[in-house]
């Protein structure tokens, strides 16, 4: 083809046609254009063919990662529901001077237990090492930023504040109190039987007897820290139900998105 062309050229000029020749030139200047175009289309076609191959797969794993965050916020959702009946019948067994049985020892353990949100997060780590703007839905990518750097990130400051509290605070109140016979199960309370599964802790021998009863009845301040863990597990559970109804409207925005 190019020894064509060449031959065309050669004749023109040979013929002296230098006007021919010109607009001969200049055609082939307009061939050569619209063929770089073309490759460029192409090129750019192909470029976008795997980026939008790359964005299906980012959505794929942050789908996967955020149905994995779900089984987690159900097991802490379950714990703060137990501390939250644990410290309200904790309360109603002091201020009522209800006698000692091995069923509260069930309750009073449970007021130093803590659920720690572990979320996974390869899928957005990897978009955001390529870019954020690789998810074209503008709608869904503000929804992923959204849920991972403000609402994942409020609900692990609660959290961890909570901890601290738990730690400095109520675990130092509460050690005076805890015994060291393991409690059996048959004396667990059905109330945090159906609430999730407690066998990480009952494996672990959490739940021991209380000693000391009736000076316990007597501790005003820690009864105070009772009721603050009856209030601040009821929000922090709250914060987990409205982070989790996030998550599960993200999977099923990009549920959408994988189906276009």
């Amino acid at each position: 083809m190019i020894k064509f062309f060449r031959h065309i050229r050669q004749r023109l000029l040979t013929e002296n046609k230098v006007n021919k020749y010109l607009l001969y030139a200049l055609g082939e200047i307009v061939l050569v254009v619209i063929g770089i175009l073309i490759a460029l289309q192409i090129n750019n076609w192909n470029e976008y063919q795997k980026e939008r191959k790359s964005e299906q797969l980012l959505l794929a794993e942050i789908r996967d990662n955020l149905t994995y965050d779900l089984t987690d916020f159900e097991s802490n959702i379950a714990t703060l529901q137990n501390k939250s009946i644990s410290s309200k019948m904790m309360l109603k067994a002091l201020e009522q001077n209800i006698p000692y049985h091995d069923s509260l020892g069930y309750y009073f353990s449970y007021l130093s237990a803590y659920p720690h949100f572990s979320s996974k997060r390869n899928g957005y780590k990897l978009l955001q090492s390529k870019g954020l703007d690789l998810i074209m839905n503008t709608n869904l990518r503000n929804k992923i930023t959204d849920l991972y750097e403000d609402r994942y990130e409020y609900l692990l400051t609660f959290e961890s504040e909570r901890i601290s509290y738990n730690k400095v605070l109520l675990e130092t109140a509460m050690t005076p109190y805890m015994g060291n016979e393991e409690l059996p199960l048959d004396v667990m309370p059905e109330s945090l039987i159906n609430k999730g599964s407690n066998q990480t802790l009952i494996d672990i021998g959490y739940f021991r007897h209380i000693r000391n009863y009736d000076k316990l009845k007597a501790d005003l301040d820690l009864q105070g820290m009772i009721k603050n863990v009856e209030i601040w597990s009821s929000a922090l559970g709250n914060r987990h139900i409205s982070t989790k109804e996030n998550a599960l409207e993200l999977i099923t925005l990009i549920e959408q998105e994988l189906q276009k």
